[in-house]
This record gives structure tokens, C-alpha cells and sequence, in this order.
């Protein structure tokens, strides 16, 4: 996962690994809205371009449920606490 800017707007996104590997090929991602304080729930999938997407920061697995049944991306509050300096 990783906080992005998407076309404007800053959001939880999940890329994958070849999504952020080259400067030139457009792909799928997911994006997740904020919900409630760490909680954040999927909105929709975009086909962007990686110009379309600037990553603020990546966030570590470690800090990151994905409830993949929910749809639903728990953040522990320290993430939280870091995404709110930015």
C-alpha cells in the first residue's frame, strides 16, 4: 500500500510491485477512501498512468491489515500519526 496522489486527490492506493516498476506502463490499482480514523474501505479500481500517480510514502505491510473479505485496510495509529505530518 501507499498514500498517492491520484489525479489531485491523496489516497490509500495497493499497487503492485510491476504497478510501480516502469515509468511507462499503465496499470490497475486500487483505491481505498477514508472511512474512520485507521480504517479505510475500498472505493474502485483505475486504470492510471504512473505520471497520474505520485506516491507520497509507502506504507509498511507490517502496519497494514487488509481485510480482503471487507474490503476494509487497517492502519496502525503510528502510520496515522506519520500520514498527518505530511
Amino acid at each position: 500500500f501507499v498514500l498517492a496522489q491520484l489525479k489531485g486527490d491523496v489516497c490509500l492506493v495497493q499497487v503492485s510491485d510491476s504497478s510501480l516498476s516502469s515509468a511507462l506502463m499503465v496499470s490497475d490499482v486500487k483505491v481505498f477512501r477514508h472511512e474512520f480514523i485507521t480504517i479505510f474501505r475500498y472505493s474502485h479500481t483505475v486504470c492510471v498512468h504512473p505520471a497520474d500517480l505520485r506516491v507520497l510514502c509507502t506504507i509498511d505491510d507490517r502496519c497494514a491489515l487488509h481485510d480482503e473479505e471487507k474490503e476494509t485496510v487497517y492502519l496502525t495509529k503510528d502510520v496515522m500519526h506519520q500520514l498527518q505530518k505530511l
